[in-house]
């Protein structure tokens, strides 16, 4: 292989990789910094400090320096781990710095999230004295009173040797600590003076490294007890369980919970109770034989709506059926194109309608035929779509309107489900307030869920009239008429009518089949039917198939609803 051949490779790599490491190199500003802090030398670290009468520490610092660079930062740290749960916290003030004597040009003194960065422009050899004050150094313990700082700390290169003398009034020990955060390494020396002077010297102070001092005070000492302590964050603490955090978190819950069941109480409850409903025989009797009568007129839509305070896709469908059985429009089951093909049923409008038509009922129609007096049920949802809320509006606005309700009830729930979501929303900021400066968090999960009792509770919250509540003691005896009474014993000649009329009734309170199977226990022969006036299948079919036919047909219309608007709220 030619040199070139071999070179190629090793060019392309190089190639390949210089700009993505430029890109590194120029996006690592952090690195820069660290590498100039690394040319700089420590020489030689002093400290002097005095404990006032008042407890506070007054701290000077002389740091001999070999600058590598133009600045020179340290940071002293005022937020010190104390136990599990809490920081020790220190007060830091009158700050200052020379250099070689003078002033100190471009001193900074910047706020950190746990302490202060103090920066300062140096150049070769220089001499650096820091004096400052420290607040909250003294600390009441279980082995009595106590005196303690983290005196040597926040340089960024190694310190090689660190001498200290802290004069203490009254101290009677003294110990002290070095090495990396968080280290019980014992300095090299630690001794207490004859005056109480502390006599400190640790030889090698890693880089980012501390040296704290901790002495006792004699009883005689006047000086009091200043140490301030911060509760640490975290999550298991902002969500603390214990007797009081519990306590008050099931009386808050407790008092959400008696506020929702009160109002419902009050604002909820049917104006009169409901009775367990006698058995409601919709049958009249006159001169034509007997005939079929709704209690008090009621119709099928009506009736789930006063039932379950909700205008959904059963109530629709009952009433569509019946329309069809009083003779506004028929269903016509079309052919299956095979055997195992998709069934389909044509709508044929048969009466425009007029004003004996209840609002809702007159909307229905309108929605169904609305692009001609034909249709397709496979065909309805698209069209369907637009319309369905001016019936669902209609059917709610009727039960208010014929007195079994004094607001309508969709209204009601959404009241009641607003006032719950934003109780919700409430619980969620007190929850993420009350963690952030408490332990009390587990009070704001409590009101979130009486919020969320509340948005439950206004489910059950439209409140029926004494006349509405009447009413559904007779829905309540119609129901049982209808899972327990046949229309076997009315004469043959009246059987499919009056079944017919209980269809859609059925339909709503869940015996469609059995009463489909009514109407299929009329055909009486063995000969294909041409329909029932309001039903009609293809050829060949027979009425004893009505069962299946409906079944299918009230899955299929209600699924065209369901899929025009996903159902109703």
């Amino acid at each position: 292989m030619s040199p070139k051949r071999r070179l190629l490779p090793a060019a392309l790599l190089i190639c390949l990789t210089a700009p993505v490491a430029g890109l590194f190199v120029a996006l690592s500003p952090v690195s820069a910094q660290a590498a100039g802090q690394a040319d700089d030398q420590i020489t030689a670290y002093t400290a002097d400090a005095t404990l006032t009468k008042d407890g506070q520490l007054q701290v000077k610092e002389t740091v001999d320096l070999n600058a590598g660079g133009t600045t020179f930062s340290r940071t002293l740290t005022t937020r010190v781990r104390s136990d599990s749960e809490r920081d020790r916290t220190y007060g830091l003030k009158d700050v200052s710095a020379t250099v070689n004597g003078q002033p100190a040009q471009g001193f900074e003194n910047q706020s950190t999230d746990d302490g202060r960065k103090l920066t300062l422009n140096v150049s070769g050899q220089s001499k650096i004295v820091y004096s400052y004050t420290v607040d909250n150094v003294v600390a009441d313990t279980t082995e009595g009173r106590e005196v303690s700082w983290p005196i040597v700390q926040g340089f960024a290169v190694s310190v090689p040797t660190a001498n200290l003398s802290v004069s203490v009034p009254f101290a009677t020990w003294v110990t002290c600590f070095a090495g990396r955060t968080g280290s019980s390494m014992p300095c090299t020396s630690s001794q207490l003076g004859e005056s109480a002077d502390l006599q400190i010297q640790q030889n090698g102070v890693p880089a980012g490294g501390r040296l704290t001092f901790l002495t006792g005070l004699s009883d005689q000492a006047t000086v009091q007890a200043n140490a301030q302590y911060s509760t640490r964050w975290s999550l298991g603490r902002a969500f603390t369980v214990d007797s009081s955090t519990i306590g008050l978190a099931v009386i808050v819950f407790g008092i959400g919970l008696l506020g929702a069941v009160g109002l419902w109480f009050f604002r909820g409850r049917d104006a009169a109770k409901v009775g367990e409903g006698a058995p409601e025989r919709p049958v009249l009797d006159g001169a034509d034989g007997p005939q079929f009568a709704a209690p008090d007129g009621i119709r099928p839509g009506q009736v789930g709506t006063v039932v379950d305070e909700t205008a959904d896709v059963v109530d629709i469908t009952a009433t569509l059926l019946d329309l069809a059985v009083r003779n506004y429009l028929t269903i016509v089951e079309q052919p299956r194109e095979s055997h195992f093909g998709k069934l389909d049923w044509e709508l044929q409008r048969l009466h425009p309608g007029g004003p004996e038509l209840l609002p809702y009922e007159k909307a229905l129609l309108d929605a169904v035929f609305a692009d001609g007096d034909s249709v397709l049920v496979s065909t309805l949802g698209p069209s369907l779509r637009p319309r369905l809320n001016l019936v669902r509006e209609q059917l709610y606005a009727d039960v208010v309107t014929q007195g079994w309700f004094n607001n309508r009830p969709d209204a009601v729930r959404n009241r009641w489900t607003t006032a719950g979501v934003v109780l919700l929303g409430a619980g969620v900021v007190l929850t993420i307030v009350l963690a952030i400066v408490t332990k009390f968090g587990l009070v704001g999960f409590a009101v979130m869920a009486a919020g969320l009792v509340l948005a439950l509770v206004g489910q059950a919250a439209p409140a029926r009239t004494a006349r509405g509540a009447a009413v559904l003691g007779r829905v309540a005896g119609l129901q049982h008429y209808l899972a327990n009474e046949s229309s076997s014993t009315l004469p043959q000649s009246h059987r499919l009518e009056f079944a017919s009329r209980c269809l859609p009734y059925a339909a709503v309170l869940g015996l469609t089949e059995k009463w489909a199977l009514e109407i299929a226990a009329t055909d009486d022969d063995d000969d294909p039917d041409a329909g029932i006036g309001w039903y009609s299948g293809p050829e060949n079919w027979h009425l004893s198939d009505i069962g299946e036919s409906l079944s299918n047909f009230v899955t299929a219309f209600g699924g065209s609803l369901t899929t025009a608007r996903r159902l109703f709220g």
